[in-house]
């Protein structure tokens, strides 16, 4: 995974933000938006951050 891939263009949110999050307790999406703030801004991006979301909670399972 790249890290330093914006997934979020509003708020400059990168994979590794998401990642982050999630590392340091986020445990949905609902979570990570309010950690990160993707997803707030204009929500083309809200699919690609649940999806990482998921994948990355996957992992940690």
């Amino acid at each position: 995974m790249n890290r330093e891939k914006v997934i979020c263009p509003c708020y400059h949110v990168t994979k590794g933000d998401v990642a982050d999050a999630v590392k340091n307790g986020a445990s949905s999406f609902k979570e990570v938006k309010k950690a990160t703030k993707a997803g707030k801004g204009c929500g083309k991006c809200k699919k690609k951050v649940k999806k990482l979301t998921k994948k990355l909670l996957e992992k940690q399972a």
